[in-house]
């Protein structure tokens, strides 16, 4: 679970200097979404893919309590 929740820290890092900050997550929750594809075949990255999903919960409350503080 927590290789996932690395790779969704990851996915969501080079997206953070950009102009549109607040899509980061989507990139997480796509790739939480590509792990789940392969957990539903392969069986054993199930942790892996909940940890990616976490990452993207993770961002997305970040998002929300930065978009609070900024107004």
């Amino acid at each position: 679970m927590l290789l996932g929740f690395a790779l969704g820290l990851l996915a969501m890092s080079p997206w953070a200097v950009l102009y549109y900050w607040f899509f980061a997550p989507v990139a997480a929750l796509i790739l939480a979404g590509a792990l789940s594809l392969v957990a539903a075949v392969k069986g054993r990255v199930w942790p892996v893919a909940e940890g990616a999903f976490a990452a993207a919960l993770f961002g997305f409350v970040a998002v929300v309590v930065f978009a609070v503080g900024v107004r």
